[in-house]
């Protein structure tokens, strides 16, 4: 923001009168806040800190001048350096004077030649307003775009990425627990910018104010109101230029408003820790990235620990419950002791990653936090894995999905808790298959002549052949399945029988009509018989 004093010794104007430093050459990278002209003994009250002060040397020149006490005063009064014009009043800079200076480690610098003082603080303060006219334009800018954020909903993703932007540097996001909840990272790999995030974390004091510290000189920002606290934001690297850090204390105080004022302001905040989780199973749904490290890295950074094996749940839950579904997954988690990130895949739909110390313990640590979870009319729950690469999970929750997908499908009565693929059976392949013309025209040909009937008879033909199906055509069982008498049911089976024009009693008929009664229950448009579906 301000011009070093080193840079202002290399402006034209400056060098022109051929500059040499005698004394505080190592502090030369102090800021000029201001450049003041002065022939007083004592600055004292005529300097605010921070100036640049230009002499003629006037004190100097009179013997009676106590010259360490002069350096010494306006060391006190804060200027960060003296510089004397030679010639008008002086021809050099007195020896004493010199070392006084350079005891206090305090610039002294001699102009050699004659100038116009009033050119060199026409350069200079022009320069330094500018400089803060550009940091009120920056500032304002900064205002401008996190209010605008915060108002319009922005989301902590385009928080951190506009505070990384305007900065330069990484930062994060974390909760009180010390897990990294979201980042920005600025360039910097994620397995490396969370690399033992929390441990590294733990030796940064948590402040209620804006800070720096710890053994890597992190800056941090607390988020949340000021009686509740909720996180905070950290740039986890040393900055060392004041300016810089400055403005980076500015940005991230801003973005916090903007985090606070959002979350505030929004129609149903949930946790940022499950807001994090969520924004992670996201990722590893549409496969965003597959690096393997910096999915390790978030997913430790969120508590996920590393070692065992990983499985991916999905639970079908009711649109208007997916909130509670997702709290009813972690209470669920915490109480089995199974560490999980657990977050909303879609509408309906929420989604769990367990994990699970070994692949043999694996089913057993599903079911029992599937049987924590509250029961639900309709609540089906998909399971796929266990793998080992956190890369692997985007395909395990789509089979997760689809799994939940099929067995949505089929009869809600059964005792199981968790479905996996293995027990779709032929079920899964026609799912995969229900769009597929030549699905369709199997089920119009095997059961065209069912289905061609007015109802109800197209609705009793079709429970008649089901329940056939399932009771392997025995025809006492088929009798009772149907509360026929066994003439009734003779007759039944008759009339089907040559409605279908095929022979019954062949294993491979059985076979065909049962796949296509399966494939048309999947059919939108076609009703599934009443009584029952096929199993």
């Amino acid at each position: 923001m301000y011009p070093t004093l080193d840079e202002v010794l290399d402006l034209p104007v400056m060098r022109a009168a051929l500059p040499r430093v005698r004394a505080g050459s190592a502090r030369l990278g102090v800021p000029v806040r201001w450049v003041h002209v002065s022939e007083q003994r004592d600055p004292a009250g005529t300097l605010k800190g921070g100036e640049l002060v230009l002499s003629t040397g006037v004190a100097l020149a009179d013997p009676a001048t106590d010259l360490p006490g002069y350096v010494s005063a306006f060391r006190e009064a804060g200027a960060v350096g003296l510089a004397v014009e030679l010639g008008q009043h002086i021809g050099s800079l007195p020896d004493r004077f010199v070392q006084a200076a350079r005891a206090l480690d305090f610039p002294l610098v001699e102009l050699t030649r004659s100038v116009r003082f009033v050119e060199i603080t026409e350069v200079v303060h022009g320069q330094i307003l500018d400089s803060q006219f550009t940091r009120m334009r920056f500032t304002q800018g900064v205002h401008d775009a996190f209010r605008s954020l915060a108002v319009e909903g922005g989301g902590v993703a385009r928080v951190l990425a506009e505070a990384a932007s305007l900065t330069g540097h990484p930062v994060v996001l974390e909760g009180l627990g010390h897990r990294a909840l979201s980042f920005a990272p600025a360039g910097v790999p994620a397995a490396t910018l969370l690399e033992d995030w929390a441990a590294r974390s733990r030796q940064v004091p948590v402040t209620p104010h804006p800070s720096t510290g710890g053994p890597e000189g992190w800056t941090t920002t607390p988020v949340g109101p000021r009686a509740r606290r909720w996180g905070r934001l950290v740039v986890p690297r040393r900055v060392v230029d004041d300016d810089a850090a400055e403005t980076l204390a500015m940005v991230l105080k801003h973005a916090a408003d903007a985090l606070t004022v959002g979350r505030l302001l929004g129609d149903d905040p949930v946790g940022p820790e499950l807001e994090a989780q969520g924004e992670l199973l996201q990722d590893l749904l549409r496969s965003t990235t597959l690096d393997e490290q910096a999915l390790r890295a978030r997913a430790r950074a969120l508590g996920l620990p590393a070692g065992g094996v990983l499985t991916a749940v999905v639970v079908d839950a009711e649109h208007d419950r997916e909130r509670d579904t997702v709290e009813d997954a972690v209470v669920a988690a915490r109480t089995a002791g199974v560490p999980a990130v657990v977050g909303r895949l879609a509408a309906g739909r929420v989604g769990l990653v367990l994990s699970c110390r070994s692949r043999d313990g694996e089913p057993a640590t599903v079911d029992r936090v599937a049987a924590l979870l509250p029961p639900g009319e309709g609540t089906v729950i998909g399971a796929a894995g266990p793998v080992t690469a956190f890369s692997d999970l985007s395909s395990a929750l789509d089979e997760a999905a689809f799994v939940v997908d099929v067995a949505s499908s089929m009869d809600a009565g059964r005792p199981r808790r968790v479905w996996r693929s293995a027990d779709l059976g032929a079920r899964g392949l026609l799912w995969q298959l229900r769009d597929d013309g030549r699905l369709l025209s199997f089920v119009d040909a095997e059961l065209g002549s069912l289905l061609a009937l007015a109802e109800p008879a197209r609705g009793t033909m079709l429970e008649t052949l089901l329940a056939y199906l399932d009771t392997g055509g025995v025809v006492t069982h088929f009798a009772g399945a149907l509360r026929l008498s066994r003439p009734a049911a003779y007759a039944r089976l008759a009339r089907l029988r040559i409605l279908l024009g095929r022979d019954l009693d062949q294993p491979r008929t059985r076979l065909s009509l049962h796949l296509a009664l399966l494939a048309l229950h999947q059919e939108a448009d076609v009703a599934a018989p009443p009584a029952r579906r096929p199993g």
